[in-house]
């Protein structure tokens, strides 16, 4: 296959391994009454919470993996791990069992965000970046939103585990694309004087080093860890917010529906606002510094005016509308900062480094998801309903601008990329 489509391709296998993400939280009601399967809707929250976890942990190994070996075979080799555990999981019957599949699932899971990172560097053009990584974030949230709807409307007609055969499915046919895939070589669009900057052919043990003394890259790490202890809870448990008796009481069906209204628009932002920062990136190589941190003021201020709206399924429609504008606008905006600081991270490391880098910003912002999600459910499990927790993420969220700033001064000074 010609490679021209091996980044389209990488845009597939991180659409349907995004979903295994939304795939089992959406159903913990249901599951708890459930006849065939005995998990309660605690144990649910602390699997989703751990497959995140393990999943970041194992995606630093296979970024090690991927310096010394095919990045091609390494990530067929995962995605073929998880289809098949994710079709395993249907065999589950109590919660000792779901949660062996789905930590066996999370391994295969981590090797996804660095190993497409690194590729999608290597198929890019630096000035293509933005937009490059902005179209893959757009297509990450839009599994997570895809596997969110398709539980929700699949559970009421159809036995529990039939969502997560879709997506072995989906994951089936990635491999097989994959399989047929022309894989870029490390460092090829980065090319200074006909030769590229790979001194090696692993990973290092001072490659960590070297990696933490950017210090751009310690704050970006340093970010994503607040910013998604922030916001890592918030587009997982949207639909527990809509459907909650003691908060707005929409029912499932309705939820899910807002759901879909929200998500469709962050649809446009990663790839939109990644187009604007490749633009400003030619007169100003902090612009996409800069757009980030306006994306963050104002996706968190819309969030916190948003969650702080108290009304229920009954209000009149232009309430219901006005924080759906609210809501959507929110994460239109915050839709556009990861892809930024992605290309930004492509900018400031060696091809070898990079790998090890992606990893290591997926640990953060993964642990980041992990603890909002224990944060999120134990401000409802005190106070009785979610919306008082959705407006603390957000000011976390708001607060953790701080740690963009400085990358105003750093960026500059550590560029790799010779244009």
């Amino acid at each position: 296959m010609e490679k021209r489509h091996s980044y389209n391709i990488v845009i597939l296998v991180v659409f349907f391994s995004s979903a295994l993400i939304g795939t089992l939280l959406p159903m913990k009601e249901e599951l708890e009454t459930s006849t065939i399967i005995t998990v309660t809707a605690a144990q649910i929250e602390f699997i989703s919470s751990l497959f995140l976890v393990v999943g970041a942990c194992s995606s630093l190994i296979w970024a090690i993996l991927s310096s010394r070996f095919s990045r091609k075979k390494l990530l067929l080799i995962a995605i073929l791990e998880w289809s098949i555990c994710a079709a395993l999981t249907g065999l589950a019957n109590n919660f000792i069992s779901l949660l062996i599949f789905q930590l066996m699932t999370a391994i295969g899971f981590g090797a996804i965000i660095p190993i497409t990172f690194s590729l999608i560097v290597d198929l890019k053009k630096p000035k293509e970046r933005g937009f490059a990584f902005g179209w893959k974030e757009t297509n990450y949230v839009l599994g997570i939103g895809f596997a969110q709807i398709l539980s929700g409307f699949l559970i009421e007609h159809y036995p529990w585990f039939v969502p997560f055969l879709v997506i072995s499915i989906g994951g089936f046919a990635c491999a097989f694309l994959v399989a047929q895939m022309t894989p870029p070589t490390k460092g090829e669009m980065d090319n200074v004087n006909g030769r590229s900057d790979i001194s090696a052919t692993w990973i290092r043990r001072e490659d960590l080093k070297l990696i933490i003394q950017k210090k751009s890259n310690a704050f970006i790490l340093i970010f994503n860890l607040a910013l998604f202890i922030g916001l890592g809870a918030v587009s997982i448990n949207l639909s527990h917010l809509l459907s909650n008796a003691t908060d707005h009481n929409f029912s499932i069906e309705t939820a899910t529906i807002f759901l879909v209204i929200i998500y469709v628009t962050q649809i446009p932002s990663g790839a939109l606002l990644g187009k604007l920062s490749d633009k400003t990136y030619k007169s100003d190589v902090n612009g996409r510094i800069k757009i980030a941190i306006l994306c963050l003021i104002i996706g968190a201020s819309l969030y916190i005016i948003g969650f702080s709206m108290n009304f229920k399924s009954t209000a009149p429609i232009g309430i219901i509308a006005i924080f759906l504008l609210i809501t959507g606008a929110g994460a239109f905006f915050f839709g556009g900062i990861d892809p930024l600081l992605q290309a930004t991270i492509g900018e400031i490391n060696t091809p070898q480094l990079r790998s090890t880098m992606y990893s290591l910003n997926y640990l953060a912002f993964t642990f980041g998801r992990s603890i909002s999600l224990l944060v999120l459910m134990g401000l409802a499990s005190s106070f009785g309903f979610y919306r008082l927790g959705f407006v603390i993420l957000s000011i976390i969220s708001l607060a953790s601008t701080i740690f963009l700033i400085p990358l105003l001064k750093t960026v500059p000074r550590e560029l790799y990329v010779t244009e």
